[in-house]
Parts: structure tokens; C-alpha cells; sequence
């Protein structure tokens, strides 16, 4: 028994390293977008087609303003509760986002996907202790839609494995990623979702973790837009909850216009002169 297992073992030594080598292939070609670290990045990779109504080109490359991605993401809201919701994505996660989906939008192939991973951090036990959360998935557009596959929600970081394998936090822990499938995967995201701006709704009505959008809202519009099922009506955000049009807890807020500054900066959005005037300007409001 012990001679047939060695035996399977040394057959099965070339396919494995096949497989790694294509994986290695794979994120190779890559083409990096944005990277802090080894868990923070949006990057451009290889249309995944999952099914033969997959098999449709992209609508890529694709000109789409900071703004808009902005207003989009800001307006996707997760339902907790009957009572309470959170946003799916963070003000710092929104603020990069906007400053470099536009930039993949415009390089992507019709081949090509944006995926994302991007972390926030959660204070607890009155803010003496942080905890660091992801959320993954892919972007992009198809039909005139922006096309938001969700794969990673609030997936917690683990300290312990953490500290264990990086005690001297060097960034070498690396977490895999979900980063949805067109084709339903049966441990989906799957948490109901409500949307305070017009024109947002679920792909389809079974599925929470593909959105599509407009690739242009409506600034002005009065009319607020739910989704999911009735059950969920009253959970819709209020329309002050709409992007832009309530005020930001003020730590929150400047935090995520530094962030939203060195997106900028890093993007060749703004000129080093305009970047040490406003961040300046920020540091004057502290």
C-alpha cells in the first residue's frame, strides 16, 4: 500500500508542477493598476468566462469619470438588519476606486476584467484595538452597465497567522481572494444589498452579488431606487444617504481625503504643486 501511494505521489509530480507554473503565469500577467501591498491592489487580469453567454467581449476600453465611480459605489449599501445597513464600500476604498477604476476602464482589453482587494480597518473596545477587514471582486463594463461581481465582504484579516508568519509586519502574509464569477457560485456573497441612487440594481433578482449601474448618474435626481424583495422596501437608505449629500463623520472624512489625495498624486492626476498645496490645506484643518 505504502509502494502504491509513493507511486501516485511521483505520477502526480509533473501535473502539479504544471499547475503551479500556470498560476504563476497567471498572476504574472497581471497588469497591476494599483498596489500598496501584497492585499491592497486593482489590477487588470484575463477575462475569466465561466459559460457560453460569458463569451461576449467587454465593452472595453471604456471612458468612465471619477465622479460617477464615486457616486456608484458610495450608494451600494448591505442590509444587516431590519433596521440597519453599512456600506459596502469604505470612504478610503471608495476614494481609490474612483481614482483608479477610470485609469484600468480606459487600459482594459475587451478580454480584460479589473479585480480588487482592498482592506479597512474596524475599531473596537472604544477604539483601543483595530481590526482589519477586505472586500474583493471585480468590475466591468458590458452592455453601456458598469458590472460590480462582489466575492469578499468584510473578510476578516487573522492576526494570529499574521504574527505567526510576519512578526516583524513586513507585509508577507498574503490572503486569497474571491473575486466573484459571472457563473452563480454556490457559496456566493449573498447578503441582501439596497441602493440609494437611481439606476442601480441587482443583475438578477436572485443574485446579491452581481450589481449593475449606469455608467452616468443622475446627480440631481430625486428618485431613490431599492432592490431585493419586499420584505427589504423599508430598509432602503434615506435620500441623505445618497453620495455626496450627508456630512462624513469628520475623523473619517479626513482620513479618506488624504487617501483620496495620494490616489490622486500616484495617478498623475494633479501636478506635485497642486498636491502640497491641498494636502496643506488639509493638514491646516486638523
Amino acid at each position: 500500500m505504502k509502494n502504491i501511494s509513493l507511486f501516485s505521489l511521483r505520477s502526480a509530480q509533473p501535473f502539479l508542477l504544471t499547475l503551479l507554473f500556470i498560476t504563476t503565469v497567471h498572476i504574472a500577467d497581471a497588469q497591476v493598476i494599483f498596489q500598496e501591498d501584497k492585499n491592497n491592489f486593482i489590477r487588470l487580469v484575463e477575462k475569466q468566462n465561466e459559460t457560453d453567454s460569458d463569451m461576449r467581449a467587454n465593452q472595453h476600453p471604456f471612458t468612465l469619470q471619477e465622479q460617477d465611480v464615486s457616486a456608484i459605489l458610495s450608494a451600494i449599501q448591505v442590509v444587516k438588519n431590519k433596521n440597519t445597513s453599512t456600506p459596502l464600500f469604505s470612504n478610503e476604498q471608495v476614494a481609490l476606486l474612483a481614482a483608479y477604476l477610470p485609469e484600468a476602464l480606459r487600459t482594459a482589453t475587451a478580454q480584460q476584467d479589473v479585480i480588487f482587494a482592498l482592506s479597512k480597518e474596524k475599531r473596537y473596545l472604544a477604539g483601543l484595538k483595530t481590526q482589519t477587514y477586505y472586500v474583493a471582486g471585480s468590475i466591468f463594463v458590458a452592455d453601456d452597465q458598469l458590472n460590480i461581481l462582489i466575492g469578499e465582504f468584510d473578510k476578516v484579516a487573522n492576526k494570529a497567522y499574521e504574527m505567526a508568519y510576519d512578526p516583524t509586519s513586513q507585509g508577507l502574509v498574503k490572503y486569497d481572494f474571491d473575486f466573484g464569477n459571472r457563473k452563480q457560485a454556490k457559496f456566493s456573497f449573498d447578503s441582501p444589498l439596497s441602493f440609494s441612487a437611481p439606476g442601480i440594481e441587482l443583475k438578477t433578482e436572485n443574485r446579491f452579488d452581481w450589481v449593475v449601474a449606469p455608467t452616468q448618474l443622475a446627480f440631481d435626481a430625486p428618485v431613490e431606487k431599492e432592490t431585493l424583495s419586499p420584505a427589504n422596501r423599508e430598509n432602503t437608505p434615506s435620500k441623505k444617504d445618497v453620495a455626496g449629500s450627508a456630512p462624513l463623520p469628520a475623523e473619517n472624512d479626513i482620513v479618506a481625503r488624504f487617501k483620496r489625495l495620494d490616489a490622486l498624486k500616484k495617478a498623475n492626476l494633479i501636478s506635485e504643486t497642486e498636491y502640497a498645496e491641498k494636502r496643506r490645506q488639509l493638514l491646516d484643518e486638523l
